[in-house]
């Protein structure tokens, strides 16, 4: 009897997988930033533990450095990326950077004789993905997908985004595996429509925007009404046990978010210095700017958003618009006044004058003028539609 060992059929298939790997896919990424450096680094892990690397560019090269020190291998140029690479990722702050960098790519990609699959993951709107996909389909051997994810930094970190893609349904097939590596569930669109991931992402981020408003807005009456924050914490806790809610609510009151920064610091290992950053303000306008486009565009209405945006801007003008935009909250307890003796004094009048019947000394006339032109007034007010800024 022959003791030659076989080959199972388990153990060929993953080595026909790697084998394809090292033969085929070839990744590239650009744009290592708060949330790309952690993506990438996931991303290099997975392949550094199979023996393969990918190539990295970043504007400043420093943290092409330290992804080098993950395994990866540091392009000097987007040109030698691209020469190297036919999946190319990218993850960039804003549709300004994302249009730069593509025409870029775009001019280079019609350079080359290999296909390439451009995944692009960062939060821009729709029109722009539409207008890349089509300027990417002069060269028709290339591929365009819009995937973008959702999580603040310290989930990019702990690969346990949420994925959301759109395009070609055979490119993102091949490429679920590198997804899974960074997340934690994939959302799959079903539609070559890269337009509709855009869309998708700003109703979602539109939600976690939401959610801070309406904690920012309970958290300071909470605070005005002289409620102990800590125990409004508490109720949110066992109420709503969301990682949002809980994690916002830390962030927004005072004494947890002072505690939080202190034992964070305590904690810090030389061995890791890596920053726990956050979502920063001017990040926050971006995407509720982008939002509030939208709506206009399609004729929905986001009254909430318009809040946010106002609160947001209040901090960005008070020279905080690279801290975390949960800081929004800050602009609520500015421009809430704690109640005074004077309100007090209202108060008791107007009960007074309902005990009384009302203010007899106006006529049933004045009465009705004064209904009139409230009604007028506000008829105006919501007449006016919202200022969106233009990109």
């Amino acid at each position: 009897m022959s003791t030659t060992p076989q080959t199972s059929t388990k153990t060929r298939k993953t080595l026909g997988n790697l084998l394809h790997l090292k033969q085929q896919d070839r990744i590239g990424w650009i744009g290592l930033g708060q949330m790309g450096y952690y993506m990438a680094r996931n991303l290099q892990g997975y392949l550094s533990s199979r023996s393969l690397t990918m190539n990295v560019w970043n504007r400043s090269p420093a943290k092409s450095a330290k992804m080098h020190n993950h395994g990866a291998r540091e392009s000097k140029t987007i040109e030698d990326l691209v020469a190297n690479s036919n999946i190319i990722f990218t993850s960039l702050a804003n549709d300004a950077a994302v249009e730069e960098i593509y025409e870029i790519l775009i001019d280079l990609a019609g350079q080359v004789d290999h296909s390439i699959i451009f995944v692009e993951t960062s939060t821009i709107y729709p029109a722009l993905a539409t207008k890349l996909k089509e300027h990417l389909a002069v060269t028709p051997q290339h591929t365009y997908l819009q995937c973008p994810v959702f999580g603040r930094p310290s989930v990019a970190k702990a690969a346990k985004l949420i994925w959301v893609t759109s395009g070609d349904e055979k490119a993102i097939k091949k490429l679920c595996l590198y997804f899974t590596t960074m997340s934690k569930s994939i959302i799959h669109l079903k539609t070559t429509d890269v337009a509709r991931a855009c869309s998708f992402k700003l109703v979602g981020n539109f939600f976690v925007v939401g959610t801070m408003e309406l904690l920012a807005e309970g958290l300071t009456l909470a605070e005005k009404a002289d409620v102990d924050q800590e125990h409004v914490l508490k109720f949110i806790e066992a109420f709503f046990p969301t990682p949002s809610w809980t994690e916002y609510s830390k962030k927004m009151i005072p004494s947890i978010n002072r505690n939080n920064k202190k034992s964070s610091s305590k904690d810090k290992s030389t061995k890791d210095k890596d920053k726990e950053p956050g979502f920063s303000v001017e990040l926050g306008l971006k995407d509720v700017v982008h939002m509030r486009q939208l709506a206009l565009d399609t004729g929905a209405s986001l009254p909430t958003a318009d809040l946010a945006y106002n609160h947001l801007m209040a901090v960005k003008e008070q020279g905080k618009g690279d801290q975390d935009w949960s800081a929004m909250i800050g602009s609520l307890r500015i421009a809430t006044p704690t109640p005074s003796a004077r309100t007090s004094s209202e108060i008791s009048t107007s009960s007074k004058a309902d005990e009384d019947g009302g203010f007899a000394r106006k006529s049933e006339e004045e009465n009705d003028d004064d209904v009139d032109s409230e009604i007028d007034a506000r008829s105006e007010k919501t007449a006016r539609p919202p200022a969106y800024e233009s990109n």
